[in-house]
């Protein structure tokens, strides 16, 4: 071992003045003589963040991939390390000879934390360790905030609170731990002491900085909080690319579209030809309704930017559900081809230890996700089948890919077996630890959508993959073996649009389960006009929907369409459907245009409707459940694949294939029909939740043990390889089911 008697002097300088590069440069030069990687990359960053000229002479230490935010001490932050008693052995057996060594005794107080071959002696040896590097720390607080956020990013919310809640005595005013805390808080349920944490964090003047806490509280929801940092970062650095970048994608998200468009003429003064500029640009067209030009622009970037794994290559999926110009198998061949850059990129694991059930006969499913969150629809539907699934038969393990953390967060994790915070874990590492966990079924939970780890299931991670409710098509993955839908969203005669087998649920692929109480709305005045309505997003309001709307307000005369949705809130986006309803012959004042409210204020809305109006091709989904629960019948049109078939699932489900149409004329004659009935529509909102509640399009427990035995059926046909494979709709023994279109039967 050599021996480096200037470390503790060292140390002790970084103490004096710990502002100053030069000794955190040092510093990393005898970490990196002593092969201690972690130590080092840990002293170089702070150096290299204190003087950025010092950056070649820190590359000239080389120290493994020190710039790596992934790697080195970060990998203290996960819950459990492969080596970690090796580690702890090498970094015991230096502080030895080093014993005034602060980072390694923290290092090593950690290592001691997450366990090990002896974990309750590790345990007993971490609180010694801590106290000795709180001892030997340079700055007060330090030892207590790195044990906090690697507590944190663990999963370990409470032990979290327990090291940052220490520096409020210490350093009240350390920024970036406040800023921790408060996420550890809101991960315990606490959210105002997290709000007051959030509240002190922000008190920074540092630009960088505001724009990190923006990020942060934006990712919990706190939208509003995050302008008003931004806005204070800007107003410290009006200059700002990444501040105003990111201003305008919050902007853009939250549906402040005026504000977003300001924002970006700001930022085009600056720098003219910015990419991620005009990716958010891109995204207004989406916002504003225009999912064609907004296809265009995405694939254009994707084009010009050379690299077929950029996560566009989703963005682009997703935006194609969307386009009424594309045929079944275009959409279909098109998620295929973006999505073999990422198996070709890849390894796929074909060998697994748990090929069988161990012996309690248990099913272990693992679930990727980082949607169980507030009223987003993979949480509105899972989290009702998590709650009710048979701990004695299933087992189940949830990899939250996300960062929002909520009630029905908890509430999602107390129904796990094992949770994993896996935001921070790359695939191949994510990989390592559902592979290690002996997870026999994996489900995405996300297709394509923001938090989407496809790279994860190219990769492979258990014998059995499948994807399920939180994206209403083929991934286009062939490494994904089944597809979970039903004999109307996905028959076998659609089996060609499918990359994935085909797995079907009896009775429709979404159950409506409501975990809130929304009360009916008084029955509308007789002498009312007749209203249409529709509250799905404006980007499935294509030029086709608008079309066959605009058919129906001219067959029902008199009657009028109320539009619900963010982007109504701005004023160009309602022109812009004024004018497009305008050529279509529709008056302005038939109109009624609305931008969000809360969630029970939109479910009281459904009152102000007579009959809802699917759109497509992309369908309602949890509109047309919400619309249907509030006693409201909504019209569909059954289209050539998933995503433009749920109204029909639904319907079929719930008994009223009167509501669905095989084509256009078809669909006008339905509302037409509906209208005729206007009064009996009024009085019997009651009468059709009724009816939903007594269908099996309501029958939780039904549904959920469907669910498992096709989870079962699933894990018996394991191994036979490639897509096309069907699993027909077959109710869980004792368990009866609708009668539903037979396989391959068309709508």
């Amino acid at each position: 071992m050599i021996q480096h008697p200037s470390l503790s002097a060292l140390w002790r300088q970084v103490a004096a003045t710990p502002t100053q590069a030069l000794p955190w440069r040092e510093l990393a030069r005898c970490y990196a003589k002593a092969d201690l990687p972690w130590q080092a990359g840990y002293s170089a960053r702070q150096a290299l963040r204190l003087d950025a000229g010092l950056l070649g002479s820190l590359q000239a230490l080389n120290i493994p991939r020190w710039q790596d935010a992934a790697l080195g001490d970060a990998l203290l932050g996960r819950p459990a390390l492969d080596d970690a008693d090796m580690l702890a052995q090498r970094f015991d057996a230096w502080l030895q000879q080093e014993p005034g060594d602060w980072l390694s005794a923290l290092y090593l107080a950690r290592l001691r934390e997450m366990g090990g071959a002896a974990a309750a002696a590790a345990a007993a040896a971490a609180v010694s360790l801590i106290a000795q590097a709180r001892a030997l720390e340079p700055l007060a607080g330090e030892s207590l905030h790195w044990l906090g956020v690697w507590r944190l990013n663990a999963g370990d919310a409470q032990g979290a609170v327990t090291a940052l809640a220490g520096l409020l005595d210490i350093r009240p005013l350390r920024h970036g731990s406040m800023m921790f805390l408060g996420e550890a808080l809101l991960r315990i349920g606490n959210a105002a002491a997290a709000e007051k944490a959030f509240a002190r964090a922000g008190q920074s003047s540092n630009p960088d900085f505001l724009r990190t806490l923006a990020a942060r509280v934006y990712r919990h929801n706190y939208w509003q909080e995050a302008i008003e940092l931004l806005n204070k970062a800007l107003a410290i650095r009006p200059d700002s690319v990444d501040g105003l970048l990111a201003l305008a994608r919050i902007e853009s998200e939250v549906y402040r579209l005026a504000d977003c468009r300001a924002t970006l003429a700001r930022l085009q003064a600056i720098a003219p030809d910015h990419a991620e500029a005009r990716l958010v640009a891109a995204g207004l067209q989406g916002r504003i309704g225009d999912a064609a030009g907004h296809l265009v622009t995405l694939q254009t970037a994707y084009a010009a930017g050379g690299d077929p794994l950029s996560r566009l290559a989703s963005s682009i999926a997703m935006t194609s559900l969307y386009n009424d110009s594309l045929a079944p198998a275009e959409v279909a061949e098109l998620h295929r081809s973006l999505c073999a850059p990422i198996e070709a990129a890849v390894q796929t694991k074909t060998a697994f230890a748990n090929s069988r059930f161990g012996q309690t006969g248990r099913l272990r499913i693992g679930l990727v996700t980082g949607d169980l969150h507030r009223q987003h629809p993979v949480n509105i539907f899972m989290l009702p089948v998590l709650q009710r699934l048979d701990a004695a038969r299933v087992e189940v393990c949830v990899y939250h890919t996300g960062t929002m953390h909520d009630e029905y967060t908890r509430q999602a994790q107390a129904c796990a077996a094992r949770w994993v915070e896996a935001a921070a874990l790359d695939d191949a590492a994510l990989q390592q630890t559902i592979v290690a966990d002996g997870v026999q079924v994996l489900i995405d939970l996300g297709g394509h959508t923001s938090t989407h780890r496809l790279g994860l299931f190219a990769l492979r991670a258990a014998p059995v993959q499948a994807t399920f409710l939180g994206y209403p098509h083929s991934t286009g993955l062939s490494a994904i073996d089944w597809l979970i839908g039903d004999a109307v969203v996905s028959p076998a005669a659609h089996g060609h649009l499918f990359s994935e087998g085909i797995a079907q649920l009896p009775g429709s692929v979404f159950c409506w389960a409501p975990v809130d109480d929304y009360p009916l709305p008084a029955p509308r005045h007789p002498d009312a006009a007749l209203v249409f309505g529709s509250f799905n997003n404006a980007m499935k309001l294509t030029p086709r929907t608008i079309a066959l709307w605009a058919r129906v307000l001219q067959a029902v005369p008199g009657s009028q369409l109320l539009l619900k949705a963010p982007s109504l809130a701005d004023v160009e986006v309602q022109a812009r459907f004024a004018g497009l309803f305008a050529a279509q012959g529709i008056a302005p004042e038939r109109l009624r245009l609305r931008g969000p409210s809360g969630l029970a204020e939109m479910m009281q809305d459904y009152g102000e409707i007579d009959i809802a109006l699917d759109p497509t091709p992309y369908n309602g989904g949890t509109t047309t459940l919400q619309a249907l629960w509030m006693g409201v019948p909504v019209v569909a049109l059954a289209g050539g694949n998933f995503v433009s078939r749920m109204g029909a699932s639904f319907m079929a489900t719930l008994g009223r294939p009167d509501w669905v149409a095989a084509d256009e004329a078809g669909y006008v004659a339905a509302a037409v029909a509906l209208a005729q009935t206007r009064m009996t529509l009024r009085a019997g909102r009651p009468a059709l939740r009724a009816q939903m509640l007594a269908s099996s399009l309501c029958d939780i427990d039904a549904y959920v043990a469907n669910f498992e035995a096709l989870l079962r059926r699933m894990w018996g046909q394991r191994g036979d390889g490639g897509g096309g494979r069907l699993l027909g709709a077959e109710a869980a023994r004792g368990i009866g089911s609708p009668a539903l279109p037979g396989k391959g039967e068309r709508w």
